[in-house]
């Protein structure tokens, strides 16, 4: 998967602190940008057009120091700066290649259809078959409001009805998201980036928090809490005259 950075654009990458979520340790802090190198030659930046162009980009985790490793596409732009020249980027993707992405997974407290569709989907986004991610995650969601038996004639009708079945809204705007996103990449072929795909996973994935994950943790304590009332009843009742 590929982590959401800040702050890539500019005029002087190396050195600069980029916030972002570590692909390693898998904290949200900083990171160091030490290498910024262009892949398609330094020439890219020469002219007063806008070209396109990729880099090599190595960012150093400052929690946890390990390095992890991207490929960026950029719009470059020739500005003046200081007197002289100096290349200005528009950050157009960013795919990481190092540590090596693995498949995203639900936790183990959603049904076992939904789980098994949205681990394919995310087969797909590590391989960078962003279409066929897209259309996975789009299944995803379509198993959970089978799972919670949402009426409606179509995928939209049963999402919205979600909303009078007491879930949040923002769960029914993300499942129209990844809804949207998977009829554009069925419909039209039309790819997202690394990044968006990644960001109707986290969607996902957050909604299952909220809806599978949760409940079944409040269930677990309520049961803990059961049981040891019941124990201290039965230690009352055993010490008595």
């Amino acid at each position: 998967m590929t982590f959401k950075l800040e702050n890539l654009n500019g005029t002087n990458q190396i050195g600069e602190s980029v916030p972002g979520k570590c692909p390693h340790c898998e904290y949200q802090t900083t990171l160091q940008v030490a290498v910024h190198e262009a892949l398609t030659g330094s020439s890219t930046w020469q002219s007063s057009e806008k070209t396109v162009a990729r880099f090599l980009l190595r960012l150093d985790c400052d929690w946890c120091h390990e390095s992890s490793a991207y490929i960026q596409l950029a719009n470059c732009t020739r500005v003046v700066r200081h007197g002289g020249y100096a290349r200005a980027l528009e950050t157009l993707s960013l795919n990481q290649i190092h540590p090596e992405q693995t498949p995203r997974q639900l936790a183990p407290e959603a049904p076992e259809a939904v789980r098994e569709v949205f681990a394919e989907a995310s087969l797909a986004e590590a391989a960078g078959a962003f279409r066929l991610a897209g259309i996975g995650y789009r299944a995803t969601v379509e198993q959970i409001v089978k799972d919670k038996a949402a009426a409606g004639k179509n995928l939209y009708e049963r999402i919205t009805s979600l909303a009078a079945m007491g879930v949040t809204q923002d769960i029914v705007d993300a499942f129209h998201e990844a809804r949207f996103v998977g009829n554009d990449a069925a419909h039209d072929a039309l790819a997202y980036s690394a990044d968006e795909i990644a960001d109707i996973a986290e969607l996902v994935n957050e909604a299952v928090l909220v809806l599978y994950v949760q409940p079944a943790q409040r269930a677990r304590m309520a049961q803990q809490r059961a049981a040891r009332r019941a124990a201290a009843k039965q230690a009352a009742s055993q010490s008595g005259p």
